[in-house]
């Protein structure tokens, strides 16, 4: 069964990137099925799928393969969004630590076939400095913004 999309501080770092993932309130206390979601939310979709998409989605050679990953973990609406939420955007990008909190509740459907989780989310991504800059321009910024994730249960 795979969970695809659309918390002390201990950090997950991508493997091979030098980008974490600050978690606040992670999903160590939840239990069965609604750890299985906070997991798959905050590893697969966020840290494995969209965070490789904002960095390397518009590279010749690393584009394809992070977007078919993005394709995998969000379809639908939330894959479109994402995908052209990046027009435009440079090469060249430098992805901040996002920070992710679950908050309330974590629900899971009786035939486990959905779930929801809510989320307060700061993401900063930014093109790269021009020479003699300290910071490149804002691309995409949200800063404690409140998500209700809606989750399926998908056996692609």
């Amino acid at each position: 069964m795979v969970v695809a999309a659309c918390s002390s501080s201990p950090v997950l770092s991508v493997p091979g990137s030098n980008t974490s993932l600050s978690v606040s309130r992670g999903c160590e206390h939840l239990s069965q099925h609604q750890y299985e979601v906070c997991n798959a939310y905050l590893v697969n979709d966020s840290l494995l799928a969209r965070v490789p998409y904002y960095e390397v989605g518009r590279q010749p050679a690393l584009g394809p393969l992070a977007l078919t990953r993005l394709k995998s973990r969000y379809y639908g609406a939330a894959g479109r969004f994402i995908i052209g939420q990046t027009k435009g955007w440079p090469r060249q990008v430098d992805v901040s630590v996002p920070s992710i909190r679950i908050v309330g509740a974590v629900t899971v459907s009786a035939n486990l076939a959905t779930a929801t989780i809510n989320t307060i989310e700061t993401w900063l991504v930014r093109a790269e400095p021009k020479a003699g800059s300290k910071f490149g321009r804002v691309l995409f910024a949200e800063t404690n913004a409140h998500h209700a994730i809606s989750l399926e249960v998908s056996n692609r």
